[in-house]
């Protein structure tokens, strides 16, 4: 380091040091400015108009009253229903022995099951529950279906996770692993290219896809006539035959 560039340094943090000595003496002096008593009268208009204005800046607070909780807006039927249906995924997906298409019946499935479970629990009107934020409620059948939708949801974005962790463990299963970190090598063009496939959104918003294009299907055939149960597993069958380039995709994925 020379010695001019050490006596710019100085200079600078001179002049800085220097900078704030007089900022310290303004802020000094306006406090020897605002301890003085100072009176003031504001009409009942200005107060009124002061009150607006601190609601416009002030940020909403996170605070929210025990006694104004709902089950809408804490969740637990939702979470409720959520954690059933894991649990009953858990039974039929074990020692890791299983693919995407394994894990899209299993939510499937346990959607179906946990369905036909409300509304045969609200055969004689609403269901109590008991939580540990709302406590004891009653849920009107309406309320129920919606929480199990929204622990439907839920398990989608288990799905995706779990797609992710599959394509991620696909693109680096070779020992040449080195491609990631020198991707924009010119010489790994083409092995870049291929890798970076496996991580395309499109495959698993297809797979979100054709889950929620079940579901619909299933809410029409339950209110039919001739509704079976396990029909949740024939109409995902029949929507997945229909999505042939996610069929081929899976294939490449977990061969």
């Amino acid at each position: 380091m020379s010695v001019n560039g050490i006596g710019s340094n100085y200079c600078y943090m001179g002049a800085a040091a220097n900078h704030v000595q007089e900022k310290v003496s303004e802020t000094n002096a306006g406090r020897k400015v605002a301890q003085q008593p100072v009176n003031l009268s504001i009409s009942d208009e200005g107060r009124n108009m002061l009150r607006e204005m601190a609601n416009k800046f002030e940020p909403d607070s996170d605070y929210v009253n025990a006694r104004d909780l709902t089950i809408q807006n804490t969740n637990e039927v939702a979470w409720e229903h959520y954690t059933a249906m894991r649990g009953i995924s858990s039974q039929t997906l074990r020692d890791g022995n299983y693919n995407v298409e394994d894990v899209m019946k299993s939510i499937m499935d346990t959607y179906e099951a946990r369905y036909n479970e409300i509304v045969k629990e609200h055969e004689n009107g609403d269901r109590e529950v008991s939580y540990e934020l709302t406590g004891k409620r009653s849920l009107t059948l309406e309320e129920d279906l919606a929480g199990l939708d929204a622990a439907f949801k839920m398990r989608l974005a288990n799905l995706e996770g779990y797609i992710t962790c599959q394509q991620t463990n696909k693109a680096f299963e070779k020992p040449d692993n080195s491609w990631y970190f020198n991707r924009n090598s010119s010489r790994n063009e083409g092995k870049t290219q291929e890798r970076i496939q496996f991580f395309d959104t499109e495959y698993r918003d297809s797979a979100v896809s054709i889950m929620e294009q079940t579901r619909e299907k299933f809410l029409a055939a339950f209110k039919s006539f001739g509704y079976k149960k396990g029909t949740a597993i024939g109409i995902f069958a029949d929507v997945l035959n229909e999505h042939t380039s996610f069929v081929a995709d899976t294939q490449k994925l977990f061969r």
